[in-house]
């Protein structure tokens, strides 16, 4: 389960460079807003409306706090795809991945992704 969990965390976010004021929604339904950026990490929230999809992108490795309950879907190129459920409060480590992601649930969630940088 807990491997489910660490490939469930690999759906979130390109975060880009912005001032922690600024929102970017690079798809519909999915709300990202920078909150630190330096020259080791990048931090952001990102929200997902119900059904919102985050098409193909790609993140180096990162973590995940979920700060809400959440259930959504992973694609992997190569891989089954994988739903996953989790409960705010719960965090999760992912190394690089190329994936989309989908809030197949009933409610919009939101993580705090940080992204480690090379």
């Amino acid at each position: 389960m807990m491997m489910l969990s660490v490939l469930a965390f690999t759906v979130f976010m390109n975060v880009q460079t912005v001032n922690a004021q600024d929102k970017k929604e690079e798809w519909p339904g999915v709300t990202k807003k920078v909150l630190t950026d330096n020259d080791k990490v990048n931090v952001a929230e990102v929200t997902f409306a119900p059904g919102a999809v985050a098409d193909w992108h790609s993140h180096p490795q990162y973590s995940v706090y979920a700060v809400t309950n959440l259930k959504m879907k992973t694609e992997i190129k190569g891989k089954d795809d994988v739903t996953i459920e989790l409960k705010a409060g719960q965090v999760g480590w992912s190394d690089a991945v190329t994936h989309k992601t989908t809030n197949v649930g009933t409610k919009p969630f939101t993580v705090i992704v940080t992204e480690i940088k090379q």
